[in-house]
């Protein structure tokens, strides 16, 4: 009867579970792990546990089953549950991570005050931007939250960093946000101040680096559309790269600093009358002087987030091409797909198909693994927020093959996931139900050993 009887709770409880009600699962669990303990059900009484929010418990529950000696299997179920390696506290809503060039350090936007005088801590406020070493130890604020700060990253030698920095109330509209222009900044690590090096006059986006750190390469918005620039990190010679004819967006540097690679709207491709952002996208290529302009992807389909593999030879973006929520259109609401293709703007290969959510593709460190986010597997109760709410983090091989989930979106939304440079190491931000966003660490190949399993638990689970 006994076995019989663990059999019927189990299923019981799957039952219970399976309609929201923990309580009673808990109950049914319980009773089958009283009279045996096998690693499955424990499992499963953790889950529960972790459903009903009742974290302390989920703790001592997964501590049981590392002393059974789980198998990989278990171990990525365990991390369902914990998430990966976190280094900044998601206590605050941060944002923005990116890695150091050694890959030592991390920098990245935080809301840690009430800014906006509105009586809570919320996205409304402004970021101050911190850094961190990578495993979480000697934090320090760079830039103070007096004003909207965001997007900052490192330069090549780890000296400096480049950031939005939005401090007037450019729209008129009685307050200083996210909708205001922004200049762009760069500050010294070693204490010397920042300087301001593109007004507030314009819209400014994406700001990074070149690959020497002479330079810095944007996007500016100074009548209808977009044109790219680089400047001199001291402010002087300003130089447009690519003309503000059309919309031009998410410019970035080959490694070797030679050519940079966007997305540009030029044509009325939806025959609205008009040529915007709601139409489709090419992908150009440039010399990083202004000449020799080539159409790498044609805008028979919308491509954006295009960058460059670590030796240059190869670019991959995301494609929408169908109408995968079969609402009439092919809009902004429809998944991409990933693709690759060479410099020339040949040999394209698609790697992810777009039954999924895809977004964030980049390279690894060696150029043979795409990392992105994907609502790659569906699963039933995920938290909220948006897009991001559902999606998990993923790798591919740049054949196409061997693709393999890194961080699961089952319980954590997941978001803006980054390679180190230096190692085999992923940084991402993410949140479960009830918490703000906090940065994490994941191993794109190995799992968690079990001490460091132990350390997710302990630490994670609060």
């Amino acid at each position: 009867m006994g076995l019989f009887g663990k059999i019927r709770e189990v299923k019981k409880g799957k039952e219970l579970f399976g309609l929201g009600l923990f309580d009673q699962a808990i109950e049914q669990f319980s009773k089958a792990v009283s009279k045996r303990k096998d690693i499955n059900t424990c499992y499963l009484l953790a889950e529960a546990y972790f459903n009903n929010k009742d974290f302390a418990n989920t703790k001592r529950v997964l501590e049981e089953i590392i002393t059974l000696g789980p198998r990989e299997e278990m171990i990525e179920r365990i991390c369902e549950l914990t998430g990966m390696k976190r280094i900044v506290t998601d206590e605050y809503y941060n944002a923005f991570p990116a890695f150091s060039p050694d890959g030592k350090k991390v920098v990245f936007c935080s809301i840690r005050r009430d800014t906006n005088g509105d009586g809570v801590i919320g996205r409304g406020d402004n970021f101050g931007i911190y850094i961190i070493d990578v495993e979480g130890r000697n934090e320090r604020q760079v830039v103070n939250d007096d004003f909207q700060n965001s997007f900052p990253s490192f330069s090549p030698d780890g000296t400096k960093i480049v950031y939005l920095s939005r401090r007037r109330d450019t729209n008129g509209d009685g307050k200083v946000d996210l909708l205001d222009n922004a200049g762009i900044y760069i500050k010294d690590l070693d204490g010397k101040g920042e300087k301001c090096i593109v007004s507030d006059n314009y819209h400014n986006k994406f700001p990074s680096f070149s690959p020497d750190g002479d330079k810095i390469l944007f996007a500016s918005w100074r009548d209808y559309n977009s044109g790219i620039y680089t400047i001199d990190t001291d402010g002087k010679n300003e130089k447009q790269i690519v003309s503000d004819e059309y919309d031009n967006t998410f410019p970035s540097f080959s490694p070797n600093g030679q050519k940079i690679v966007y997305a540009s709207w030029r044509r009325d491709t939806n025959a609205d009358g008009k040529i915007d952002l709601r139409d489709n996208s090419g992908v150009y290529i440039i010399d990083s002087d202004g000449r020799n302009e080539q159409e790498l992807v044609s805008d028979r389909y919308s491509n954006s987030f295009p960058v460059f593999s670590p030796d240059g030879t190869k670019i991959v973006y995301l494609s929408r091409r169908r109408d995968t929520n079969k609402d009439g259109k092919i809009d902004s609401l429809d998944n991409s797909a990933v693709y690759i293709c060479d410099t020339g703007g040949k040999n394209r290969k698609c790697l992810v198909g777009d039954k999924s959510y895809n977004k964030f593709p980049s390279f690894s460190r060696d150029g043979k693994k795409i990392l992105f986010l994907s609502s790659g597997k569906s699963h039933r109760r995920t938290p909220g927020e948006g897009f991001f709410g559902w999606k998990g983090i993923y790798t591919v091989n740049v054949n196409g093959r061997n693709k393999r989930q890194v961080v699961s979106g089952k319980y954590y939304g997941n978001t803006n996931p980054v390679f180190s440079p230096a190692e085999e190491r992923i940084l991402y931000l993410a949140w479960r139900e009830g918490s703000q966003r906090g940065i994490y660490l994941a191993d794109p190949i190995t799992l968690p050993k079990l001490q460091d399993l132990k350390s997710l638990i302990q630490n994670n689970l609060k």
